[in-house]
Formats: structure tokens, sequence, C-alpha cells
């Protein structure tokens, strides 16, 4: 039987945890100064800009079949219809950098932690769920009449361990500057 996971929740929830997580890490920054103080919320967003958004745009582009896992036939939407989804990966970074940052500036970072938490379960349910369809590659009735390759015999998969290596090199290096931005803040 089919998993019934998609990655457009997949990838969804991965970018809100990003948001999230890199509020936690500059709840000091976030404490003294709001928000949209710099440097964080400016990396927040070259994250949500330069690396979420094109990868996105990438896989909806050409890999639209797999992007919806294979749930809608990508040849019945529309092309532009590629651009609110890449803005909307972009926008759940952003989304939730400002309301865990909301929250743990009212002091509800148990809270926070919480829906961390409850999202990173969500998110390992739908990756165990879904992993057939994660790991294959077909298009949309090629997955239909059960025809698919392995992720990794196509250029997909290639594609996918690539923007993997960009979006946690991205969150990696965003993580260490607001860690040492939290730190100036303490010593202020």
């Amino acid at each position: 039987m089919r998993g019934r996971s998609c990655p457009i929740p997949v990838v969804a929830l991965v970018n809100l945890l990003f948001g999230i997580g890199f509020a936690l890490l500059a709840r000091e920054r976030i404490r003294a100064d709001g928000p949209f103080a710099a440097p964080a919320f400016h990396l927040v967003v070259l994250h949500a800009g330069a690396v979420v958004a094109p990868v996105a745009l990438y896989f909806y582009a050409v890999h639209p079949a797999w992007s919806w896992m294979y749930w809608l036939d990508p040849r019945k939407l529309s092309g532009i219809a590629v651009l609110p989804l890449m803005v909307g990966h972009a926008g759940l970074v952003i989304g939730g950098w400002y309301v865990a940052a909301l929250m743990l500036r009212r002091g509800h970072l148990n809270t926070v932690l919480y829906s961390g938490g409850a999202i990173s379960l969500t998110l390992l349910v739908l990756v165990v769920s879904g992993s057939r369809r994660l790991s294959t590659a077909a298009d949309y009735l090629g997955w239909q009449a059960k025809r698919g390759v392995s992720l990794f015999n196509v250029q997909l998969g290639w594609a996918f361990v690539v923007s993997l290596l960009a979006l946690f090199g991205s969150a990696i290096y965003i993580a260490i500057e607001l860690g040492r931005d939290g730190r100036r803040v303490r010593s202020r």
C-alpha cells in the first residue's frame, strides 16, 4: 500500500522548524530588540530568500510530479503556481521566526519548545509513512501505474542531496551567526 505522505507538508514543516529554531537561537536578541532586529532578522530573511525559495522553485519547476508526491498531475496546474509556492516556503521560515519571536518576547519559551517538538514529531511520522513516495522517481502517470525508479538512479536524487546540503549548510551558518550575536547581546 502506498504511503499517504507528501513532501509539500514535509518541506513546509522543515521550513517552519527552521524559523522556530532560528528564533530560539536568537532569543536574547529578540528579547532585547524585537523580532526585526539586525542582524538576526536579516540572516533569517537571507536563508529564506537565497536558499529556501530557489530550492522550492527548482523542485516545483523541474521535478513537479515528485514535489507534489504524485497526488496532483502537474500538467493540470498552471505553470505560474510555482511562484506562490516558492514564496510560501520562504514565508514559512519567516512566519515561524516571527510567531516564535512573539511568543519568546512574551515569555512563553515552553510553548515554543513544545510547538517545535510537536512539529518535529509530525514531520517524523510524515517521512516514515511516506518513505516509498519520497524515495521513488516517476512522473504522475508512472506513479499511478506503479512504475518508478529509485530516487538515486536519476538526476532527482542527486538534486535532492545537493538541496539538503544547501538548506542545512545555510541553516548551520545562520545558527552559528545567531549564536555569536546572542553572545554579543549578553555581553552588553
